[in-house]
């Protein structure tokens, strides 16, 4: 009980404080700007064809927007309520788009609560899973597994382990190939461009392996 206390408590305090910083504008890592890493796997040499796209954790919907302008259905789910405002506010003044994007506001470790368009073909996370309790990771991989379809793209961004306050976060490529083991294989790793501000961090490509 003293575990699931804490765990709870952490969670409450997860939500609140991103909700705050939503609320007080204090978002820097809400660029609006979509990440080259997605840009090449929807526009580049290797294209996805448009499909079925879950965006975890996605804030005010930049990356949900993007994919919708190019073909693709989004559902994008994240616990800032004011986030998924902000996204929905998003998704009506852009109007009528090629593809389509739906904002949700949801637990990413309790997909199954949630009402998705699964199966998805690309599975979208820019910074969630690496701040998710660590008893809670195995909740995330396995709902992601359940909504994938075969075959479906994974393209993660996450931080090394490291200390934020009280709180751990991150993740290492072991620990990731665990979480996900039997179910999606890592086929690409690339450095990410935090390291000169003191910690590392990594884009991974994984493929749903059923």
């Amino acid at each position: 009980m003293p575990l699931l206390n804490d765990l709870l408590r952490q969670f409450k305090l997860d939500r609140l404080l991103f909700t705050l910083a939503y609320h007080r504008g204090l978002t820097p890592w809400d660029t609006g700007v979509s990440p080259p890493e997605l840009v090449e796997a929807v526009e580049g040499p290797s294209a996805l064809p448009p499909g079925r796209a879950l965006d975890l954790g996605c804030g005010t919907g930049t990356t949900g927007l993007y994919l919708a302008r190019h073909g693709w259905h989004v559902t994008g789910v994240d616990f800032a309520s004011p986030a998924i405002a902000r996204a929905q506010a998003r998704a009506r003044a852009a109007g009528a788009l090629p593809g389509s994007a739906h904002f949700l506001h949801g637990d990413v470790t309790d997909l199954d609560a949630l009402a998705l368009d699964s199966p998805y073909d690309l599975l979208f996370d820019q910074g969630c899973l690496h701040g998710i309790p660590v008893a809670r990771r195995p909740h995330y991989a396995a709902g992601l597994v359940r909504h994938a379809a075969a075959g479906a793209l994974y393209l993660l961004y996450a931080f090394g382990p490291r200390q934020i306050g009280l709180r751990s976060v991150g993740l290492t490529s072991d620990e990731l190939r665990n979480l996900f083991a039997g179910a999606f294989a890592i086929e690409r790793i690339q450095e990410g461009s935090d390291t000169g501000r003191g910690f590392t961090s990594a884009w991974y490509w994984l493929h749903h392996t059923p």
